[in-house]
């Protein structure tokens, strides 16, 4: 069995797993108003005190304009083609009622959760939608399709584009890139680039995205070289994460986490890769909201199941939703408050770790 060396440990302990902390500060410089700020500032009080009821906005708000996907990536529920969720693309009509909704709060979007954005053929309307509307937008994709003129991505105002690709040649990135084909992927991605030098444009921001698995961390070094000549923004490697609420936790793990050299010499998985608390509870509670395609509410972007929503934004108030009995029994979890109220957030390893 083969043992990851010391540097792919040093190089994934130094990646903060649940936020990219300079990106949402730059977010936050750009787009601040005073309703803005004040609001954050009553959120962050209200997280601190760990209260259960919040009076104030989520300001990171993730939208799913689609969870649909070319792919079948093997820990993706929409790559697996699940049950137990509404599959379709958000229409722009629905989209801008949300948007609207939140954007007087908000400081940034993120345009993906479980899906491939650029299939929906409104996102760049949405994406020039949201920064006609001052927030920061972000959004990852496969980039097998790119159905448009890299131009008219540059120009619609996206601000941070993340690329997730898992490899540098075709057989190890499709192991787990089911139906990719990395050659169309590095086009796509040298003629966005491309044409943003042409534009002497500074946005997007890219990110090469790269999962690290049992299979694929012996190209680490070979792929620094690739994201250097292609000329993106960060290369940034994470380990691979294992899907909410997945059946055989520990299997999986085996089968695609990078091994780790204990001292004692034997193989083992790390538990640091596994998922780990946040200090002081779940901030997605406070902070953020997941807005699936249909309009429900999910706690956050780890919950994709209709059955664990926490409610309809497109029948209700979203403040009604906010303060429900599930959003309050969940804040519940991280506070000396207990309720009887039984959610998905109960079955979270933060709140299991927390304890």
């Amino acid at each position: 069995m083969n043992t990851v060396n010391h540097e792919l440990e040093s190089v994934l302990k130094k990646v903060p797993q649940y936020t990219r902390l300079k990106r949402h500060v730059s977010t936050l410089l750009s787009h601040s108003t005073i309703k803005k700020l004040t609001n954050l500032a009553l959120v962050e009080l209200q997280r601190k005190m760990r209260r259960t009821k919040v009076f104030g906005y989520p300001y990171f708000i993730i939208v799913e304009t689609g969870n649909i996907c070319n792919l079948r990536c093997p820990l993706c529920p929409t790559g697996l083609r699940k049950e137990g969720v509404d599959r379709k693309f958000v229409g722009f009509d629905d989209f801008r009622k949300i948007i609207d909704r939140f954007s007087s709060y908000a400081y940034e979007i993120t345009l993906h959760n479980w899906g491939e954005p650029f299939l929906n053929p409104d996102i760049l309307k949405m994406i020039k939608y949201c920064s006609d509307k001052n927030l920061g937008t972000n959004l990852s994709s496969n980039l097998n399709k790119f159905p448009f003129n890299a131009e008219d991505l540059i120009t619609s105002g996206l601000e941070y584009l993340v690329i997730s690709l898992d490899g540098a040649t075709q057989d190890i990135y499709s192991k787990y890139r089911v139906g990719g084909d990395i050659a169309a992927v590095l086009n796509n991605l040298r003629s966005i680039i491309e044409k943003k030098k042409a534009l002497k444009s500074r946005t997007p921001f890219i990110e090469w995205q790269f999962l690290v698995m049992k299979h694929n961390y012996h190209q680490i070094e070979e792929v620094k070289r690739m994201a250097d000549e292609i000329g993106v923004d960060l290369i940034r490697f994470i380990p691979v994460g294992l899907p909410f609420d997945a059946e055989g936790k520990r299997d999986l793990a085996g089968k695609w986490y990078p091994y780790i050299h204990a001292d004692d010499g034997d193989n083992y998985i790390e538990e640091r890769f596994l998922q780990k608390p946040i200090n002081g509870g779940c901030f997605y509670l406070f902070r953020s909201v997941t807005v699936n395609p249909v309009g429900v509410i999910a706690p956050c972007c780890a919950v994709w199941k209709t059955g664990d929503n926490f409610g309809n934004m497109l029948d209700r108030d979203f403040l009604e939703i906010w303060n429900n009995d599930f959003y309050q029994s969940a804040r519940a979890l991280f506070s000396s408050k207990r309720t009887s109220v039984r959610n998905c957030c109960s079955r979270c390893n933060l709140f299991y770790k927390f304890q």
